[in-house]
């Protein structure tokens, strides 16, 4: 989908057996990684557009990516962690190996220097350097799968994380301490977790029961704006490249854009933030 034309292009099509179940763009985002329910992983040329490289190395589907420059990290239901050089001939170079359920969400530190996985097992770790196969931290405080993860760009070493039906807590932890920081019972699932890279704001979707997208102040934890519209769980968030539109998909088969965010030099300019907080449940 473009922003600029509102053009819908399709990229690719399966084998009649397989599904996608994973996408990530690069940072610079001219190539897509796919992620598919067999366990491959795809890098497509969108500009081409034509499929550059299929990597192998996971026994079954591939539901989470992250990117950390030319190093694709690719999480999946066989538990385990694969890091790929995608310049390099191998299929990957080091497995990450300590979940012990299936890989369900992962990002990158801003610095690209840890690696944040949440599994189906309900734990939390950090991995260290591209090259180490140890895990720096492991968390186990939540009481659900952790598919929800975001690394503030705010703050060095500050990762929320959020759990699942049976926890419905976004907690908030020090990945330098290696110590829990703060918890917040939202009374919901929480399918996706984004920090808001021009103000000290997050972003959250819900699943059961609510469906909801709240924009909470940090480190307050106050509720700037409560978003409603989808029917079903909101499994799927993207942030715009300039930090202040959010598109959502759900299982209700809808994608909606929203105006969440304001842009970087909007934040000195507002003189009442609950004024401008009305203001954001507009759709674009």
């Amino acid at each position: 989908w473009s922003a600029c034309t509102s053009k819908v292009t399709k990229l690719c099509d399966l084998q009649p057996d397989d599904t996608i179940c994973s996408v990530a763009w690069t940072q610079r985002g001219s190539y897509l990684a796919v992620g598919t329910n067999l366990g491959e992983v795809q890098i497509w040329d969108v500009a081409a557009p034509r499929c550059t490289r299929t990597m192998s190395g996971h026994r079954t589907r591939v539901g989470t990516l992250a990117w950390s420059s030319a190093l694709l990290s690719s999480g999946s239901r066989d538990r385990n962690i694969l890091q790929r050089d995608v310049r390099a001939p191998q299929d990957f170079q080091t497995k990450l190996q300590g979940h012990k359920s299936e890989v369900c969400g992962m990002k990158w530190s801003y610095d690209d220097k840890e690696l944040a996985s949440g599994g189906n097992d309900n734990h939390l770790f950090v991995w260290g350097n591209q090259t180490s196969t140890n895990a720096l931290h492991k968390f186990t405080q939540h009481t659900a799968a952790v598919k929800a993860i975001s690394w503030s760009p705010h703050q060095h070493g500050l990762l929320a994380s959020g759990g699942g039906t049976a926890d419905r807590c976004i907690r908030f932890w020090n990945t330098t301490t290696g110590t829990p920081l703060s918890c917040m019972d939202t009374g919901s699932q929480v399918c996706n977790l984004a920090w808001s890279k021009n103000v000290n704001e997050v972003v959250s979707t819900h699943g059961y029961s609510q469906n909801q997208i709240i924009v909470w102040r940090y480190p307050s934890m106050s509720k700037l704006a409560t978003l409603t519209g989808h029917t079903l769980r909101v499994l799927y968030l993207a942030v715009s490249p300039d930090g202040q539109t959010i598109v959502t998909g759900a299982g209700d088969e809808t994608l909606r854009f929203w105006n969440v965010f304001p842009g970087p030099k909007s934040q000195s300019s507002i003189p009442d933030q609950s004024v401008w907080s009305l203001g954001r449940t507009q759709i674009r």
